[in-house]
């Protein structure tokens, strides 16, 4: 059924219970599963209503992931400059999508296709964004599909910012080649150890953590896994296409941990030293790329 008038739309099948706010970035703000012992657990963080999931949910970052210092770039016809979002800090921050009204195209108990046709007076940036959302036995599926629809070639990137629920005990697993260093303004420098930090192959309890944010790249398998081990509940996570790299977010005041699947290094527009280790994709107009992060639960 068409419900481009719907602001808030609920998705309820195969144990998962997901809501959407199609107004506010199409961002989850909730996100359920059905335990083996009939009660439900919250795997997301709450998203306060009616607001961009700033805090809690999740939301798409597109067409750049993380930072972007000083909303600003080199590009073949000269500099491109693009609103600040964040100017007490002098960057860009997440992209824009995040923070409008999409349309709600398609939607049934286990499907939902929404859109965002991005333009913007002043910004050279114009692009049709699809987030397509499935529940399956294979659990929760984001599909991101993103065309330049400028007249000219741009850098494009993606990614997913999901704040997951951290409570006492819960863990994260992944494995990746290379971590990137940060600087004091955040953002991505040289190369570290895969070793030198938190041993995240063999399991970090991130509860325990001091503040901790940084950039994985090397995530070859795709792969990482939450244990929330008083609730006995597992969530591994999958990500498809151009989502290659994980930024790894653990603040140490809020009950939250991000581990976002995104497509590039943050800032890598201004840093083409770090492009290596994940870089934007140059579209012609017209052209697309895509990627999807797949969420599935066990107990």
């Amino acid at each position: 059924m068409s419900g481009e008038t719907a602001t808030v739309h609920h998705l309820t099948a195969h144990g998962y219970d997901l809501t959407v706010d199609v107004e506010h970035g199409a961002s989850l703000t909730s996100l359920g599963w059905l335990k083996p012992d009939g009660t439900w657990f919250e795997i997301l963080h709450p998203c306060p209503p009616a607001i961009a999931a700033r805090t809690g949910g999740c939301f798409v970052m597109v067409p750049f992931a993380n930072r972007l210092d000083g909303g600003r770039f080199p590009f073949a016809d000269g500099p491109i400059q693009l609103p600040l979002n964040r100017p007490e800090e002098n960057l860009a921050i997440h992209g824009f999508s995040r923070d409008r009204a999409w349309r709600l195209v398609e939607a049934t108990d286990d499907h939902l296709i929404l859109v965002d046709d991005f333009t913007e007076a002043g910004n050279p940036f114009a692009y049709t964004l699809t987030q397509e959302i499935s529940l399956g036995s294979f659990g929760v599926e984001l599909l991101l599909r993103l065309t330049n629809t400028a007249t000219e070639s741009l850098p494009f990137g993606l990614g997913f910012h999901p704040w997951f629920r951290k409570t006492a005990d819960t863990w994260l697993t992944f494995e990746a080649t290379s971590q990137l260093g940060r600087d004091g303004r955040g953002f991505a420098i040289e190369p570290v150890p895969a070793d030198e930090g938190p041993s995240f192959p063999s399991g970090v309890n991130v509860s325990a953590m001091p503040w901790f944010d940084r950039h994985y790249a090397g995530w070859t398998s795709g792969t990482a896994a939450i244990d929330w081990r008083p609730e006995g509940v597992r969530m591994t996570m999958q990500a498809r296409g151009s989502l290659t790299n994980l930024q790894v977010y653990v603040p140490d005041n809020l009950p939250v941990l991000c581990v976002e699947p995104v497509s590039h290094v943050p800032d890598v527009h201004n840093r083409r030293d770090l492009a290596g280790y994940g870089d934007v994709a140059l579209l012609a107009s017209g052209e697309t790329i895509e990627g999807a992060m797949i969420l599935r639960c066990f107990g």
